[in-house]
C-alpha cells in the first residue's frame, strides 16, 4: 500500500484535515461571494480569526471569523457539539470590539465524495452563537492625563 494511500489520506496523498481545511476556506469564499462581500486573510494570526469579511455599505461594517470544520454523520440537526479551545473561546469573545467575532462551523459528511452534494436545506444558516460580555461589568479608566 502507498503511503498515500488509506483512511486518512485522499487519493493523491493530501492528508483528510488538509484537505478539511482546504475545503472550508472554499465553503466560506464561496458563501462570502454570494453575500457581496470581500475576504481577508488578518496576517499575523494571532487573534484566532481566520477570515475577516467586509462589505461597501455606507459604514463599511466588518465581520470577523474564526473558522473550524467538523466531519461527521448526520445527527439530530439542532445540537452540534463542538470542543473549542480556551484560547479560541477567550479570543472569540473579547468585549468591545468593533467587528464581531463569530465562530463558523463547516459541517461537511463524513465521506469526501459527498462533500459537494447539498440540498438548499443544508446550505441555510441553521445555528447560531453569540458572546455576550456581562452587562454593568466595569470599564477600563484613564488617568485623565
Amino acid at each position: 500500500m502507498s503511503d498515500f494511500a488509506g483512511p486518512h489520506h485522499l487519493g493523491l496523498g493530501l492528508p483528510l484535515t488538509l484537505a478539511q481545511e482546504q475545503f472550508s476556506k472554499a465553503f466560506i469564499l464561496s458563501i462570502a461571494s454570494l453575500a457581496g462581500c470581500g475576504a481577508a486573510v488578518p496576517e499575523p494570526d494571532v487573534d484566532s480569526i481566520d477570515w475577516t469579511l467586509s462589505c461597501r455599505l455606507p459604514r463599511r461594517p466588518k465581520l470577523d471569523l474564526q473558522v473550524k470544520s467538523l466531519r461527521a454523520a448526520p445527527g439530530d440537526g439542532d445540537h452540534v457539539p463542538y470542543s473549542l479551545k480556551r484560547k479560541n473561546y477567550d479570543d472569540l469573545s473579547l468585549p468591545e470590539l468593533l467587528a464581531p467575532r463569530l465562530l463558523a462551523l463547516v459541517l461537511m459528511p463524513e465521506d469526501p465524495a459527498s462533500w459537494l452534494q447539498c440540498s438548499p436545506e443544508q446550505l441555510v444558516l441553521r445555528h447560531c452563537a453569540y458572546w455576550l460580555s456581562l452587562a454593568g461589568a466595569p470599564r477600563p479608566t484613564t488617568n485623565g492625563a
